[in-house]
């Protein structure tokens, strides 16, 4: 007589794996999300919550009524276990303050999808009992209520989108964002994240102390609340850390998937091997043979055979990522704009770059490690339903569904205290940087106490840090820990059953215990894995601020390179520049430099003359007007081209800590030994470098911290003068040299800049009075122009500065000198 148990039971058991996959991925979605959107949800009345707590009971009673029916109608412990996840899916639904549109369609069409077929097929089945009667009734009520339901959810979301459709038209095509984003970034975070939210108040006090408040991305970005949002930032490292072109690091890869595939296969036979040797054993048998097949097994399957391989192979793939991503993160740095490097603090930049090595681990735990644990749990749940139960089956699924769950709930607790962990080392390493850096300004002011103190301080709030973070990480281990000999005992109880009642043998429960080794070192990995691997992505937070932020000067799309050879005809059309939103630093300046020509920049402290310099190199692009080479627009050519054909003397010249020879051949790498000797003649500091014990060879130390400030700034001219370019920028360029050099030098500046452009700085006007123009600015503009002796005349700005420098002196004479 046909019964319940003509539904196939596979169906029930798909059924029971739907929604419980359901739930899982609904929850990952959702945990910490800041609340969902008035369209994603449906206000509870009486109706709809009537409706999902009689689903879920319909699915109790159903669960109920099929385990107490008689024994004529076949056991079905599988639909028992079916309905009883239903109902429990459909309880925590109605648990919850609104009903989700999202999770109420999910469940309902899980529901249809198997109970449809289900129902049918008992329906049809003929000389039904009176309980299989009372059972049908109560799907058939069930299915009913679902499809009311489910008409509630589209009838709603279809109003809801008529009602928004009609206020389209009213809305901004952009909606107006909370903030603007800073120099060199923008906001491109998807709708929906919380950028607003009020709570974070503490943590953007505690991220500006460490200039996160700049990086407004970042800071939304953290407030966002779903991980999934977060996670998906975080799609920027993937071009770096998988080998599409590399042949030796795919088959690396190729390779650890192999032995993973092996591991997978050897996770059954180790135990399975095992348990036949126990059968053998309790049927008086002597099993060597088997002992031998298993030592074999054993061997292969551990770190002597394919984890050694696997170990191998990894190498590659970790110096890969590591190479790929470190390299990426130091050339974007260096591609910014000059106001980025400005706004950040140098050691904080290097410590977020060492900090997002991290990353590099991100690929192994994920493909070589996660992914294969999923495999375990798929392949784990078959065989364990095909050689018990789906009990059993689903008892270890569920298992390392709640491993997972209580991992990602429990790690959330604890990111906070990640990123003071990761604050607390940039700023202990800023600490460090600067005082090293700074040594001789410390020891000057006898600060060396004072820096102890600052370090100090800045170490133990690394390790208050790291101390909390790894309290609480033992909590959260210690939780972990207890589910598995719970899961172990719940295991062990049904397949102690399944050999009671005679459908297993006492070798599989031997199986079992082997394998729950297999089974539930995997899971705890995962787990275990899962934590650091948020820890990693919380450490490379500042990693991702920085390949985000885009820099505000770029090359446009198809940009040439300056044609040449270059003359050197520089002009500066009615440009204008402010920094930000602040007051306008440039404004309606124009100069025409013809080649050969020196220009002089004179003016008080602030006047604009740098920020002219700036905007020649385009280390800032104009707000308005021009600025062009040889009737070039400097923005319509690279910047690498640019840069090339203007030589820069700084007032605070940079050196490496190498040797001088390293420091002057910097500016042509090509240049033989006597270019260098002719540049260093020309600066008036070849003598001088023979005169130290190692010549040229001497090491400077960090920023030339062993040369004077005039062998310094002099060095800083030869280098310039072996580039040879035919634009020179010369911001007080002999500001740090004695009266006898300087003569010197400019005697040397004056042959050289016969034919090639120069743009001179200066405070001390003595040094520009043979200049071929003369600008002066004040406040961003030019008030004045001329030669010296025509601007000495006019009795003007320039006039006053001359007799301030020069106290009263007779100019007329000076001018001679």
């Amino acid at each position: 007589m046909p019964s319940v148990a003509s539904v196939p039971m596979p169906l029930y058991v798909a059924s029971a794996i739907s929604v419980l996959l359901f739930i899982f991925i609904s929850f990952l979605l959702n945990f910490g999300g800041k609340g969902h959107d008035n369209r994603a949800v449906l206000r509870k009345n009486l109706l709809r919550t009537a409706a999902v707590c009689l689903i879920a009971g319909a699915y109790g009673t159903e669960g109920v009524l099929v385990a107490r029916r008689p024994d004529n109608l076949g056991p079905s412990p599988d639909h028992t276990v079916a309905a009883t996840y239903h109902a429990v899916a459909w309880a925590a639904a109605c648990l919850r303050r609104q009903l989700v549109v999202s999770e109420i369609l999910g469940l309902a069409t899980i529901c249809l999808l198997f109970g449809v077929p289900s129902v049918t097929i008992e329906a049809v089945a003929g000389g039904r009992t009176k309980e299989q009667t009372g059972l049908l009734a109560v799907q058939f009520t069930r299915l009913l209520l679902i499809v009311c339901l489910l008409a509630d959810c589209v009838s709603r979301f279809a109003r809801r989108k008529q009602k928004d459709g009609s206020t389209e038209e009213g809305s901004p095509f952009l909606s107006d964002g909370t903030g603007s984003p800073s120099y060199g970034s923008t906001d491109r975070l998807p709708i929906g994240s919380d950028s607003t939210s009020d709570s974070g108040g503490d943590d953007q006090d505690e991220d500006d102390e460490d200039g996160d408040g700049k990086d407004v991305r970042a800071t939304q970005l953290r407030k966002s609340g779903s991980w999934t949002v977060y996670l998906q930032h975080f799609k920027i490292f993937l071009p770096h850390l998988i080998p599409r072109e590399d042949p030796k690091v795919q088959a690396c890869v190729l390779l650890c998937v192999l032995c993973l595939v092996g591991d997978r296969v050897l996770n059954i036979l180790v135990p399975a091997q095992l348990g036949l040797i126990a059968d053998k054993l309790l049927a008086r048998q002597l099993p060597y043979a088997d002992l031998a097949i298993y030592l074999v097994l054993t061997l292969v399957h551990g770190n002597s055979g394919l984890g050694m391989i696997r170990a191998l192979a990894k190498i590659p793939v970790e110096q890969f990522s590591y190479r790929r991503l470190t390299n990426a993160a130091f050339a974007h740095v260096m591609s910014l704009a000059m106001e980025f490097h400005a706004d950040r603090d140098s050691a904080e930049v290097m410590k977020a770059v060492e900090q997002g090595g991290a990353l590099t681990r991100v690929l192994d735990t994920a493909m070589l490690e996660m992914l294969p644990t999923v495999v375990d749990m798929a392949v784990a749940f078959v065989l364990l339903y095909t050689k018990f139960n789906a009990a059993v089956a689903l008892c270890m699924l569920t298992a390392s569904l709640a491993f997972l769950a209580a991992e990602v709930v429990t790690s959330s607790w604890n990111v906070d205290n990640r990123r003071r962990v990761t604050r607390a080392e940039r700023r202990e390493a800023r600490v460090m940087h600067q005082a090293v850096q700074g040594w001789v300004t410390v020891s000057a002011f006898n600060m060396l106490a004072h820096e102890r103190l600052q370090f100090g301080n800045a170490v133990d709030k690394q390790l208050a840090a790291k101390r909390d973070w790894s309290r609480r990480d033992a909590y959260i281990t210690a939780l972990s820990e207890a589910l598995i000999p719970v899961t172990f005992f719940a295991l062990a109880c049904l397949v102690a059953h399944e050999v009671y009642v005679g459908r297993a043998s006492p070798g599989d429960f031997v199986f079992l215990v082997q394998y729950w080794d297999f089974l539930i070192w995997p899971i705890k990995f995962l787990s275990h894995e899962y934590r650091y691997l948020m820890a990693d992505l919380i450490d490379a937070e500042r990693l991702l601020d920085l390949l985000t932020t885009e820099p505000t000067v770029a090359d446009r799309e198809g940009a040439a390179r300056l044609t040449g050879p270059v003359e050197g005809r520089v002009e500066f059309d009615h440009v204008e520049f402010a920094y930000g939103d602040k007051r306008t630093a440039i404004h309606d300046v124009s100069i025409l430099a013809q080649p050969g020509e020196t220009v002089a920049l004179v003016g008080t402290t602030g006047a604009g003359k740098s920020t002219l310099a700036k905007l020649l190199l385009r280390y800032y692009d104009v707000t308005g007007g021009g600025v062009r080479i040889d009737g070039q627009d400097v923005r319509d050519v690279t910047q690498g081209s640019l840069r090339d054909v203007i030589g820069v003397v700084p007032q605070d010249p940079l050196l490496f800590n190498a040797s001088i020879m390293e420091n002057l051949r910097y500016a042509r790498l090509a240049a033989s030994d006597e270019d260098v000797y002719e540049a260093c003649r020309a600066a008036a500091i070849h003598d001088k470098i023979l005169s130290f014990a190692d010549g040229y060879g001497t090491k400077v130390g960090e920023q030339g911290v062993k040369l004077s400030g005039g062998e310094v700034q002099r060095l800083a001219i030869a280098r310039v003068f072996l580039k040879d370019p035919p634009v020179l920028v010369l911001d007080e360029a002999t500001s740090a040299v004695d009266t006898e050099t300087e003569a010197e030098i400019q005697a040397a500046l004056q042959r050289v800049s016969k034919r090639r452009t120069t743009f001179v700085i200066a405070h001390r006007l003595s040094t520009v009075v043979r200049a071929d123009q003369i600008l002066v600015l004040h406040e961003g503009a030019i008030v004045e122009k001329g030669r010296h002796q025509e601007l000495l005349d006019r009795g003007g700005r320039y006039a006053a500065l001359w007799r301030k420098q020069l106290g009263g002196t007779d100019e007329h004479v000076l001018v001679d000198v």
